[in-house]
């Protein structure tokens, strides 16, 4: 077989032509040419396919196109030769008998009125096949596990002369072993007796394969077909929970709403960032809502990698969606169709597991209820994109980029637990706190299995573009309160208490596949952190389960106190501690707090740093930041109770930096701030 590139295209605009090489979007090539507008109308990018007289006696002519996620039409001249429905993901179109010699002009066009004009584009090379027997059109997969071993069936779909070719299978796991097998008419098995299985983020490794399929002519190979999979099982089963390998498993992350209207050549690293944070923050899940753009193949390649299984929202299901299954199938981490709305809907389930059997299906009667709650984006990102003398709450600038009812509810939300802020940085800083901490008891429902959807998932996970919105990450990539609070719950043993009359109930949710034994320990204390009570008592929790652990009567201890006393606790096993947190018997706004002494180091070099912080009292919910500097903490918001220092590591964004640098452009603040 022969294969050539097709890497240069250019935009047509009306007598101009602008030349591009993919990937590209109309966005990234109109960015540096000042003053240029986005066409209206059509579309186009235009090639050239030269033809000279040994490639037309050639057999078979094809143009292999991947790349495009927009409906399109393709025509060589005038003639059309396929159309794009933009979610199918590779097309394998005939050009035999239409091409001449010389010069062949190729043409993608899109028509107008797609949605997101400005994205348009091509990401993947094209590619023009030239053979006399056959290429792979597509790859099936087909896993069917038993005790401790897994056959893998492999089946090819072809064009061409499949007679005039043989096809290998090789599979290569993550550790080096090697399984392969001849296939017959194109389908064959692998049997793996050892088989080292995916997982879930926090369930254990995401174990990947690497599948080899070659096509073989007379002597040499004629196509080529790599794919990464992964071998797990997935079941729905009651209360919106997942079973994973046989492990009934929680969903925790949030609804994530991928990118439609970005630079295609910037894609792949704003994915990488998003599932990166979701994985760093324990997340095990993200849900693709009806009617979002469909992600890329680069977005699952990273959640197989960070082990994020992704539930996918579908209200009905055609022959387009079932064959973009198809094709992402291989990957583990497509685990979930949520197919929304009621009757009967046997015959799409039957249809869905056709293409994808590897993928769990559950019904659900209408869209799961995942709780947001609106905050501003971070003073950083509201200073580059919003002028001086409009930064204030009810400023045009302001309520342009917030959502319907964003602002009344922020005020709303904002007003349970501190008082009115006296500027937009500090009502910032607490509206995000708010929302954190409200979607933060959303999560801990969810956990406890006391939700009605059995998942603990949240709205949502990033900005698209500036907004008041309930993200966890603002627009520019900055963390939210609410992104490093999704640490702490989504961690796999997380311990939670409530106040009630005068008892604390204390629960503990365990997401390990092996049991916690341990203590959880607790005090009563002042702002000053002096302990006013402490006790413990012996916790025993199954492994994938949750439980109300211990109640006890405290009125005794607080009465009187309560806006000057708090409750620390935390579960320890061994030596170790497993979740750390604290409760306030009031709203901070009506909480006393001491004025603190705090004292900061940091070391470190190039992006990785430390700082090590100390407070002579209590502080609550202390935020670090640096002046000009952008950064990503293992903890932030975070809570000091005693005199021993807290170290948190982090990475700087954008460059080189010195702790000498940072330690001049570090920021630190609490809600002893904001309350005055």
């Amino acid at each position: 077989m022969v294969r050539r590139e097709i890497r240069r295209f250019e935009l047509i605009l009306g007598e101009e032509r602008i030349e591009c090489a993919v990937p590209f979007s109309v966005k990234s090539i109109l960015a540096s040419r000042e003053g240029a507008t986005i066409p209206s109308g059509s579309i186009v990018f235009e090639s050239k396919i030269h033809v000279d007289n040994v490639a037309l006696v050639m057999k078979n002519f094809y143009i292999r196109i991947k790349g495009i996620s927009s409906p399109a039409r393709i025509y060589v001249g005038e003639t059309l030769i396929g159309r794009i429905d933009g979610v199918t993901p590779v097309y394998n179109l005939d050009l035999s008998g239409i091409l001449s010699h010389g010069d062949n002009i190729l043409s993608v066009r899109f028509d107008e009125g797609v949605s997101g004009m400005e994205s348009i584009g091509i990401s993947e090379p094209f590619e023009i096949l030239r053979f006399s027997g056959a290429i792979i059109e597509t790859v099936s997969l087909r896993q069917h596990h038993t005790d401790g071993e897994v056959r893998l069936d492999v089946s090819l779909n072809l064009i061409g002369d499949p007679t005039a070719t043989r096809a290998v299978a090789t599979l290569v796991s993550s550790v080096g072993r090697i399984y392969y097998t001849g296939l017959t008419a194109g389908k064959g098995s692998i049997v793996i007796p050892d088989p080292l299985y995916w997982w879930p983020n926090g369930q254990g490794v995401q174990n990947l394969y690497k599948l080899t399929v070659n096509l073989y002519g007379e002597s040499d190979i004629e196509d080529t077909a790599e794919l990464r999979l992964g071998l797990r099982t997935v079941k729905a089963i009651e209360g919106g929970r997942l079973s994973v390998n046989g492990v009934n498993v929680i969903p925790m992350g949030a609804v994530h709403i991928p990118e439609s209207d970005t630079d295609i050549s910037s894609v792949d690293d704003r994915a990488r960032d998003v599932v990166k944070a979701a994985a760093m923050s324990g997340y095990n899940c993200l849900v693709i809502p009806e009617g979002a753009s469909r992600p890329t193949e680069k977005f699952f390649e990273l959640c197989d990698t960070y082990g994020i299984m992704l539930i996918m929202e579908h209200t009905q299901v055609d022959e387009s969606i079932c064959q973009a299954m198809k094709h992402k199938a291989m990957h583990p981490s497509l685990c979930l169709i949520d197919l929304i709305g009621e009757g009967d809907r046997k015959g799409e389930i039957e249809f869905i597991l056709k293409h994808a059997p590897d993928v769990a299906v559950s019904r659900l009667k209408e869209v799961p209820d995942y709780l947001g709650k609106p905050s501003l984006p971070s003073m950083k990102t509201i200073r580059a994109l919003v002028p001086e003398e409009e930064r204030s709450l009810f400023s045009h600038a302001i309520e342009s980029i917030a959502e319907e009812g964003a602002i009344r509810a922020m005020l709303l939300s904002v007003a349970e637990r501190y008082p009115y802020p006296a500027d937009l940085s500090e009502f910032a800083y607490a509206s995000a706190l708010a929302s954190a901490h409200k979607v933060g008891e959303f999560i801990r429902d969810g956990r406890l299995m006391k939700g009605e959807s059995g998942r603990a998932i949240f709205y949502r996970l990033c900005d698209t573009e500036p907004q008041i919105s309930s993200s966890a990450i603002d627009c520019r990539g900055r963390w939210k309160p609410l992104q490093y609070f999704s640490g702490r719950h989504f961690a796999p043993v997380a311990v939670y208490a409530s106040y009630n009359e005068g008892s604390i109930s204390f629960s503990v949710s365990n997401h390990r596949r092996d049991e916690v034994v341990g203590a959880l320990e607790y005090f009563i204390k002042d702002a000053s952190n002096t302990v006013i009570f402490k006790d413990s008592f012996a916790v025993g929790v199954p492994s994938m389960s949750h439980a109300d652990v211990h109640t006890v009567r405290i009125e005794e201890y607080i009465k009187g106190h309560e806006r000057e006393y708090y409750l620390e606790f935390y579960l320890k096993e061994g030596s170790f501690s497993l979740s750390k947190t604290t409760m306030l018997f009031v709203p901070e706004k009506h909480f006393i707090f001491k004025k603190p002494k705090i004292k900061s180091i940091i070391t470190g070099e190039g992006e990785s740093f430390s700082v090590t912080i100390s407070s002579d009292v209590f502080i609550k919910d202390m935020e670090i930041s640096f002046d000009g500097v952008d950064a990503i903490f293992d903890d932030n918001y975070f809570d000091i109770t005693s005199e021993a220092p807290v170290r948190v590591s982090f990475r700087v964004k954008g460059g080189l930096e010195t702790s000498y640098r940072l330690k001049d452009a570090i920021e630190l603040r609490s809600v002893g701030n904001v309350i005055k």
